[in-house]
């Protein structure tokens, strides 16, 4: 195998490092709908523009040119760059930057199907004449480089397919959906919580009835589809739909096809508005969940939510106001927290009954969500007892707000896309447990320009409650620590680690007679 052979050997192994980096951002930026992948480049500049195979582009472009002797020495030296450019992509995952990994669905496949023939060309023409070497070898350096946009592109490209192929699984949902006349679709949607919601609701419904919902976070419109060809059976009696919305009309296309008769709106929140331009425009998209009930439909809103309590609803459909903080519909108060989970006693204004709820799940936020699939539950029949029976069954989702006894700590793991309101649930629940309590945290990496903002708040936050602070990487830390010394906390008592091994040696090292709680808050799973 001579020096050319290795070299596009080498390139093809790096394209398929990347590639699978590329895609799995792609991906999980919803194929640039709405600009989020766009987005994701531009909040990440420094990764996409000053990658190190840019070094070993120009090493192939100064081989091409010169085409001597010193041509190979140059050839050699992009391994290096190549080499590092992995280590730094590999790295760059291991610090939380992806949530999830590659899903090889049919439109993924179509998209390295179209994507591998970008990188093949330069190979082919290489075999076809030899004479064209280092021309071939700077296209696929080009190729290796561009290839965030060369993704894209591959997008393009695929679009009129997509478009008939989209089409024609959107018109066997719909006809599906239009013979299930007598199915009950719950619509869950907010900027936080909708997940978590929905996973409630199916737990406390299949009690009930035969139930379905949306699995993991398919809440867009194409999901929907899929759902609905491929999980939602004929004989089932109640559909629960996660509803994402990145900007007006998504949620109305939502229901266009799910046709629901129940809604929850969890929240609004201003520190998460997507591609929406106000947060007034937010609260509007949201609520086309809501407008899009009919006369008998039943819509279940948070009274504890300002925006929701302003929006004027046109929509003439039964309206029903949970809240944790005053007289509602629904409402819920002597709220307690411990080891075994959280209890509270719900009182409905209508049959002016008590009642208590015990679950596993923690967190104010659960509370919430709880009475909201609790409202619709008893609106569609099910008593009180059969509620409270159902509650018992839930689990904490991994990652979120999930409680985990080790030997030498109680373990409240939140490293589900850390984010401001989650991270305050979180340390509101560390708030009310005894004990000596500790917050180990990454500091929340996804919000872009603002992640220094929110850092710096949750380090105040976090000062008025922690007895220590365990912070992993200096780097995406240093505006909680700047946090933390601004309300005067003392310094001594916060720990900077680089791994995640070192905080669980540093909290078995703490010294206590009392037990202890911690909070781990991040991006990922800090799991040692």
């Amino acid at each position: 195998m001579n020096l050319f052979s290795i070299s596009f050997l080498i390139i093809l192994i790096f394209d398929i490092i990347k590639g699978n980096f590329v895609l799995e951002i792609f991906q999980q930026n919803l194929y640039n709908e709405d600009y989020k992948y766009f987005g994701w480049i531009f909040n990440h500049k420094r990764i996409v523009i000053l990658a190190l195979d840019f070094f070993a582009l120009l090493c192939f472009l100064m081989a091409f040119l010169l085409n001597n002797s010193i041509s190979r020495f140059l050839i050699i030296l992009s391994y290096i760059f190549y080499f590092f450019e992995i280590f730094r992509i590999l790295t760059f995952r291991k610090n939380n930057i992806l949530s999830g990994k590659l899903i090889m669905s049919k439109k993924m496949k179509r998209i390295v199907f179209t994507v591998s023939f970008f990188y093949i060309i330069p190979l082919v023409l290489y075999l076809i004449n030899y004479e064209y070497v280092y021309f071939s070898l700077l296209l696929e350096a080009l190729f290796a480089y561009f290839m965030y946009f060369i993704v894209w592109i591959t997008k393009i490209i695929n679009m009129p397919l997509e478009y008939i192929i989209d089409g024609y699984y959107f018109r066997i949902a719909e006809e599906k959906r239009n013979k299930m006349k007598n199915l009950k679709v719950i619509g869950i949607t907010g900027t936080y919580g909708k997940s978590s919601t929905k996973d409630i609701a199916d737990t406390i419904l299949k009690d009930f009835a035969l139930c379905q919902s949306t699995p993991k976070n398919l809440n867009t419109l194409r999901g929907l589809v899929t759902t609905i060809n491929n999980y939602l059976d004929e004989s089932e009696e109640i559909f629960v739909v996660e509803m994402g919305s990145y900007k007006s009309g998504e949620v109305r296309a939502l229901c266009d096809l799910a046709k629901p008769q129940y809604a929850i709106i969890t929240n609004v929140e201003e520190s998460k508005l997507n591609m929406f331009s106000s947060i007034e425009e937010a609260v509007h998209a949201k609520f086309e969940l809501v407008e899009s009930l009919g006369e008998n439909g039943v819509a279940v809103l948070n009274q504890d939510d300002p925006w929701q309590v302003k929006y004027k609803v046109e929509c003439k459909c039964k309206k029903l106001w949970i809240s944790l903080n005053g007289d509602a519909d629904y409402s819920a108060f002597h709220i307690k927290y411990s080891s075994e989970g959280t209890q509270f006693t719900v009182k409905e204004k209508k049959t002016n009954k008590e009642y208590l709820i015990t679950t596993r799940l923690l967190g104010k936020h659960n509370v919430y969500h709880i009475l909201s699939v609790l409202a619709v539950a008893r609106e569609m029949g099910m008593t009180e007892d059969e509620v409270i029976k159902a509650v018992l069954k839930l689990r904490p989702l991994e990652n979120h707000l999930e409680l985990r006894n080790v030997l030498y700590m109680h373990q409240i793991n939140n490293t589900h896309r850390s984010n401001p309101q989650g991270a305050k649930n979180a340390l509101d629940v560390l708030k009310l447990m005894p004990g000596i309590k500790v917050v180990v945290t990454t500091g929340m990496q996804t919000f872009g320009e603002k992640n220094q903002e929110f850092n710096n708040i949750f380090g105040t936050q976090v000062s008025q409650i922690a007895n220590y602070v365990i912070l992993i990487g200096m780097e995406n830390t240093k505006s909680v620590f700047q946090g933390l010394m601004e309300s005067g906390f003392d310094s001594k008592k916060v720990y900077i680690v680089n791994r995640v091994q070192d905080a669980y040696t540093l909290l078995q090292e703490i010294n206590s007679k009392k037990e202890i709680y911690a909070l781990f808050e991040s991006d990922v799973d800090l799991k040692a």
